[in-house]
């Protein structure tokens, strides 16, 4: 069997196993909707000044301003738990496919698609709500904020899948994004955390918030991204093969 042969067998094991996990289903579906449309209603007809990497300082509408961040905020949230999942459920699938005769390596990229299916999913859902009340400036960077946001947490979510149990890791992937994405890295707060620029939401956060209200978008925060991202897949590719238990 040639190796994107077995990578897709592996890659359709996996959705098979999704499709089998109603919460994962239900917030890829109905999460996004649910608070963007709430935040879209709910806030009141206000600006806020921020400030914008690749356009400087200006004023925002305040429902805008939220919607632009919960959109990476729910792609990260959302991978993250499937990230989770993925990892609790890997344990022993992935040592009956390598034992098989799968490379880890074809494990791991079919591993890393679902990822990418679940980013994809969670921001085209997030971004259809959206839309309805507000469109980002920059529509293909704001994509790639937000599954970029998808896949680090969901990588990060690999990782809390071997230190925590399934009930304290979904708690885990709940809240840390939310802290991380919606607080930390905040556009109307001036003088953030010292931590803040170390965590997994800084630079998606900085490129969603640029995309949304710039057409000349900085590229640095984009760069920054994929470093995490880049950083996330070494730590989470060691995972699994720990959790195949390659020697």
């Amino acid at each position: 069997m040639r190796s994107l042969d077995r990578i897709g067998r592996a890659f359709e094991m996996g959705l098979y196993e999704y499709a089998r996990t109603p919460v994962l289903l239900g917030l890829l579906l109905f999460l996004p909707a649910y608070f963007i449309g709430m935040f879209a209603y709910v806030l009141p007809a206000s600006e806020m000044p921020i400030t914008v990497p690749g356009d400087g300082r200006q004023l925002v509408a305040t429902a805008d301003l939220y919607g632009v961040l919960l959109v990476p905020l729910l792609a990260g949230l959302i991978g993250g738990i499937a990230g989770l999942f993925l990892m609790q459920t890997a344990r022993e699938a992935d040592a009956r496919l390598v034992r098989a005769g799968y490379r880890p390596s074809q494990v791991i990229a079919a591993r890393f698609a679902l990822l990418v299916v679940a980013s994809v999913v969670a921001t085209a859902v997030a971004l259809a709500v959206l839309s309805v009340t507000f469109v980002p400036e920059s529509p293909a960077a704001f994509v790639a904020a937000s599954v970029l946001a998808g896949l680090i947490y969901g990588l990060v979510g690999v990782l809390a899948g071997l230190v925590a149990g399934r009930l304290a890791g979904v708690y885990t992937m709940l809240f840390v994004p939310m802290l991380d994405v919606f607080f930390l890295q905040n556009p109307t707060v001036e003088n953030r955390l010292w931590i803040a620029p170390y965590l997994p939401g800084h630079a998606v956060t900085e490129l969603a918030a640029d995309a949304g209200f710039s057409t000349d978008v900085a590229l640095a925060p984009f760069a920054e991204g994929l470093g995490m991202l880049f950083v996330a897949a070494v730590l989470a590719t060691a995972a699994f093969y720990r959790t195949a238990r390659v020697r």
